[in-house]
């Protein structure tokens, strides 16, 4: 229900450091929603609102806080969350990119049979 709540508010999505339930329904609803863990425990009279559109630092996997500020780009999927700064987002895209045609490239030749050896010869690490 809170889900349902928050997209109906605008919500694009959340990222949740604790539990949530309900994933099935979720993700039905098409609101992507990214959490430390599942939980079958309600979450009602455990957490409020104290504020929005203002700076959150939540835990990070190569630093001890990562701070997630309003207009900060957000990347989530199955492996993980990133978070770049706004100010450097367009950067920082061009760059991926980059790196995603790289890999691409990479894969293509792995599947036409190269050594992972000679890929990474020819292209480097990605």
């Amino acid at each position: 229900l809170i889900a349902l709540g928050m997209q109906r508010r605008g919500c694009s999505g959340a990222v949740i450091d604790g539990g949530i339930r309900d994933i099935e329904w979720i993700e039905k609803q098409r609101l992507p929603v990214y959490a430390r863990y599942r939980t079958p425990v309600q979450s009602i009279g455990r957490w409020r609102v104290t504020a929005w559109q203002v700076p959150v630092d939540m835990p990070g996997a190569n630093s001890k806080r990562v701070r997630v500020s309003p207009g900060d780009f957000v990347l989530a999927d199955a492996d993980g969350i990133i978070v770049i700064p706004a100010r450097v987002a367009e950067k920082v895209l061009e760059r991926a990119e980059r790196l995603t045609a790289k890999e691409v490239r990479i894969r293509r030749d792995l599947g036409k049979g190269a050594s992972l050896e000679d890929v990474l010869k020819r292209y480097g690490h990605v």
